[in-house]
């Protein structure tokens, strides 16, 4: 397909840090993939039984990837799909899929007097108290609860009333802390704060690869990815466009989608891949 032209200024980044690939060094071994059509499945991996308690982390920065980090060989996302190049979309290196990096750069052109801003969106939500006037802002709170085993985590993601997000679900843990993990889907929702009050940014990302760095105190590190599916997305933004009123019309955001689903679903592209990276601190127990 014929690629606009912020697409073809993708630069290559460097490999993605050993962190995302490698097991720990006590004999965990990184569960096999299988293929399934264009998505690789990894099998589960065997099952874990916790011996610590369990640990809650409340994400406080939560990252969409820029194209200059992407040049400057920044960690962007993880390889969705497990191929390579696909849908006329060009991977970054190490077969890392991220077209969110492309949408959330060119959405704010589309009404430059009034924005659409993804990651602002984002940091006010992370950002907002709890008790805070509905008009000014709506709080997001992801809660990231760990409980560790030998070699193995339990991971659930859950929001601020400890609705299930994603999860539960295994994962490998590293001697040096290092998690990784995946799980089939992650319902997330972005407040986004318009003239009449704030509307949810619904995602449903499915495919979903988890990394971070575990300590007592904190997730570092943290890497997301995985796609939306074109559908359920597209609807989403037109339930969201009607919403705000923006005078933005669906076709305006369609042309750009057209050239970044990059990630095949039965043979079609069908799927916008997303990356995203973060950090969570320590929690309070509920």
């Amino acid at each position: 397909m014929t690629l606009n032209p912020f697409l073809c200024s993708r630069a290559p980044m460097a490999t993605l840090a050993l962190l995302c690939i490698v097991s720990g060094c006590d004999g965990t071994v990184e569960p096999s993939p299988r293929d399934s059509g264009n998505i690789v499945i990894i099998d589960p991996p065997p099952i874990c039984v916790p011996t610590g308690t369990t640990t809650r982390y409340r994400v406080t920065t939560l990252h969409i990837p820029t194209p200059d980090e992407a040049t400057a060989n920044a960690v962007v996302g993880h390889n969705v799909d497990g191929v390579g190049d696909t849908c006329g979309v060009p991977d970054y290196d190490g077969g890392v899929d991220n077209s969110l990096i492309d949408l959330a750069a060119a959405l704010p052109a589309l009404a430059p007097d009034d924005p659409i801003d993804l990651q602002t969106e984002i940091d006010n939500a992370l950002s907002c108290a709890a008790d805070a006037d509905p008009a000014e802002c709506t709080r997001l709170d992801l809660i990231v609860s760990v409980q560790t085993g030998s070699g193995c985590v339990v991971v659930n993601v859950l929001d601020g009333d400890d609705e299930v997000l994603a999860g539960p679900f295994t994962g490998t843990l590293g001697s040096d802390g290092t998690v990784r993990g995946r799980v089939s889907a992650l319902a997330l929702a972005i407040p986004y704060q318009g003239d009449g009050g704030s509307v949810n940014i619904n995602l449903e990302v499915t495919n979903v690869i988890l990394t971070a760095n575990l300590d007592a105190t904190s997730l570092s590190d943290i890497v997301l990815g995985g796609s939306l599916e074109r559908a359920a997305f597209e609807a989403t933004i037109m339930d969201l466009l009607q919403l705000l009123g923006d005078g933005i019309a669906f076709e305006d955001i369609q042309a750009i989608l057209e050239n970044l689903y990059d990630v095949q679903i039965g043979g079609t592209c069908s799927a916008l891949s997303v990356g995203l990276t973060g950090s969570a601190t320590l929690a309070a127990a509920p």
